[in-house]
């Protein structure tokens, strides 16, 4: 339950985000396909987004998106959701210090509840085709369960 939770609370910011601007703000946080490793699940994903999401749909190996992982921590992943949280023009007017810091740790608080105690990773990849205008994922790992948070800008 507490990843649903996750979801709404970005899929919320997401909409905060793109509201007064022309980019689509996709702020997701969605279980990675069963596999072998991260690198593999983190494959098989974009595989899939190649040939369900993009149009035209593209048979593209997962070879083709150079991802590389790197482990990263919570303070790089409350570094990443600050910067998307308030990423928009209309979303920087909101008040700093305290109410951006609460924000941020309700987040945070959310996260530990779904996924506490799992391992970190900050994705980079090259694609072979457009992807998004700019984006930030972390990949989250514990034997054998993987999840990706991805935010990204298109227009």
């Amino acid at each position: 339950m507490s990843v649903l939770r996750c979801q709404g609370f970005l899929e919320a910011l997401a909409l905060l985000n793109g509201e007064a601007s022309d980019l689509c703000a996709s702020y997701e946080l969605q279980r990675l396909p069963d596999a072998p490793d991260l690198a593999t699940a983190l494959g098989l994903r974009v595989e899939d987004y190649a040939l369900h999401v993009i149009a035209p749909a593209r048979d593209l190996p997962a070879a083709l998106w150079h991802i590389h992982t790197v482990p990263c921590g919570r303070a790089q992943l409350e570094q990443v959701c600050q910067r998307w949280f308030f990423s928009s023009r209309h979303m920087q007017a909101a008040p700093p210090g305290r109410f951006r810091a609460q924000l941020v740790a309700s987040f945070m608080e959310s996260i530990d509840d779904a996924l506490g105690g799992f391992f970190l990773y900050a994705v980079t990849m090259a694609p072979p085709m457009w992807y998004a205008i700019h984006w930030d994922e972390i990949a989250f790992e514990r034997d054998g369960e993987r999840y990706l948070l991805h935010f990204s800008h298109s227009d």
